[in-house]
């Protein structure tokens, strides 16, 4: 068999493309990618010049992490292909990955300014910073974080901030810490994660917005909150403290800062 100029053979349509000899194969394997003739005698492959820009739509889906069994759909029985229909679902897949790549841009730049507030202060310097009111959903500890594992609860409620995130299609950067209630009455504690408001009023607990008095610390201090702040503290019998970790542009990998923030009832 003669080989036609106007063919290509695998290796030229690999250069022209940019496809592996694999990946070509793999295409014709599944049907996507037939070449023009087979020599019989060699069993060489070649393909028209046209078809270098199916090879550039098929890597285009794989780009877009379209499967390729997908593909096929776009294609009829006599292998007319619709590429409006694909470069549609194409677009529709494109524009929701630039629409998380933004989400993930403005969580990056929230984590940064948390920074920036939190590398104001030395740890155990003592700071007032305000608050929106906030909604957690929580999981009581009981009077006392002794025997409490602090771990097993924090999966708890991290659990169930997974799938109401999922539920309600929340992407801000939730709290997560410990929450002790201060009475007359005695102490209860709590693990928490902030939720979105709009899940308020199913079994979430509203903290009020105001001004907190703040410190920084690298071990958990929250049952200390009344030696810390009793200062602020003279005149209040029920107050809220609250523990949560906090960013910082550098700091140790398996021990985070906490900031330990109270607020009189």
């Amino acid at each position: 068999m003669s080989r036609n100029n106007n063919l290509l053979s695998i290796g030229d349509m690999s250069k022209l493309t940019g496809a592996s000899l694999r990946s070509l194969r793999y295409y014709e394997k599944l049907g996507l990618l037939i070449p023009a003739c087979t020599d019989p005698d060699s069993g060489y492959r070649y393909y028209s010049f046209d078809q270098a820009s199916l090879v550039e739509m098929i890597q285009f889906c794989i780009e877009l992490d379209i499967p390729l069994k997908e593909f096929g759909k776009f294609a009829d029985a006599d292998d007319i292909m619709d590429y409006r229909a694909f470069l549609a679902q194409g677009k529709e897949i494109a524009q929701k990955k630039l629409n998380a790549l933004k989400q993930g841009l403005a969580l990056i730049e929230e984590i940064e300014r948390r920074m920036d507030f939190a590398e104001r202060y030395q740890v155990g310097q003592i700071y007032e910073r305000k608050f929106p009111k906030k909604f957690f959903y929580t999981k009581s500890c009981g009077d006392s974080l002794v025997d409490v594992d602090l771990f097993e609860m924090a999966k708890s409620v991290s659990d169930f901030a997974y799938s109401a995130y999922r539920e309600v299609n929340y992407n801000d950067l939730p709290e997560h810490g410990i929450l002790c209630e201060h009475s007359p009455a005695g102490r209860a504690y709590y693990a928490f994660v902030e939720v979105p408001k709009r899940m308020a009023g199913r079994g979430i607990k509203v903290i009020p917005g105001g001004t907190y008095v703040c410190r920084q610390s690298e071990d958990t201090q929250i049952e200390e909150a009344r030696d810390i702040f009793g200062a602020y503290l003279t005149d209040k019998d029920s107050y809220l403290a609250i523990e949560t970790d906090i960013f910082t542009g550098k700091q140790k990998i398996n021990k985070p800062l906490n900031e330990l923030r109270v607020i009189g009832l």
